[in-house]
């Protein structure tokens, strides 16, 4: 009985040795053709040495769990072919999972991505206030372009979509992993999710966004000068989605309403503070 549990146990490391073996060829023969000489000779090397100890491992092993038993003659090379099968069938099986999971990974992307802009869509903003903290500070900065209707509308929807490409391609910059995060909303609207962001940073990151978007664009055969209007609000306690997108909503077009290319801050109360590109503010 303990013959039979110590053989179990053996034939049990040898599966680690043999997963850590697959695992390890998997990351060195990762993108293996785009390395300069000098790594592709190192990594051939690494290669050959894994191999050959991961075989040398489960061969060890197989040897120790039958230790007991006369040997038959030949049985090296058997044994060895036999670990060198199950390595090549892992790795073909480790390869498919891998490829599935890049595949579902792929289709995840084009789920969550607006395929206009290359920025993340409405899918990737229900999935962002999914896993967004209850409690989190936040700040939420709805941006939308002026006269957007106007071109759209004079020069076509051709013209219209390389200027949201345009600008899309501009607000790229201000993301940032794990703090900020970038949504097209629809049509010519952009919404900004800053995590752990207080209102005088948001007001900083709004005046940056104004520099930069604010420009001539020079569209096919058009020069086309484009403004942003930009509405903030902050969290305050449990976050509520709805009622942030509303209040920034709601704030984006009283900055509209002022002049446009500003941003105007929403606050508690319904008190607004509206700031334009130059720097002048206003108070309503």
């Amino acid at each position: 009985m303990m013959e039979e549990a110590r053989n179990y146990i053996l034939a049990l490391f040898s599966v680690p040795i043999a997963a850590l073996t697959v695992y390890s060829l998997l990351r060195l023969t990762r993108n293996f053709t785009y390395k300069n000489q000098r790594a592709r000779a190192v990594r051939t090397s690494l290669i050959i040495l894994i191999a050959s100890g991961g075989l040398y491992g489960m061969h060890w092993l197989g040897k120790q769990s039958q230790s007991g038993l006369k040997q038959a003659e030949g049985s090296l090379f058997i044994s060895l072919a036999l670990y060198a099968l199950t390595l090549l069938a892992l790795t073909y099986l480790f390869s498919k999972l891998r490829q599935i999971l890049t595949e579902r990974e792929q289709l995840k992307e084009l789920a969550y991505r607006d395929t206009l802009t290359g920025l993340l869509n409405k899918n990737g903003m229900d999935h962002f206030w999914d896993h967004c903290k209850p409690n989190e500070q936040l700040a939420v900065l709805f941006l939308d372009l002026d006269r957007f209707k106007s071109i759209n509308d004079r020069l076509g929807h051709h013209v219209g979509d390389l200027l949201l490409q345009a600008v899309g391609g501009s607000l790229k910059q201000f993301s940032s992993k794990g703090k900020r995060h970038i949504f097209r909303n629809g049509g010519d609207e952009f919404v900004i999710v800053a995590k752990r962001c207080g209102r005088k940073e948001a007001e900083q990151l709004a005046m940056q966004i104004l520099e930069q978007t604010t420009r001539i664009y020079s569209l096919e055969r058009h020069e086309l000068f484009v403004s942003v209007s930009i509405g903030i609000t902050l969290s305050h306690g449990r976050i509520d989605p709805m009622t942030l997108l509303k209040e920034a909503d709601s704030a984006m077009y009283s900055a509209k309403q002022l002049g446009k290319g500003r941003y105007t801050i929403h606050k508690q109360g319904n008190t607004l503070k509206s700031v334009n590109w130059a720097g002048s503010s206003k108070a309503n």
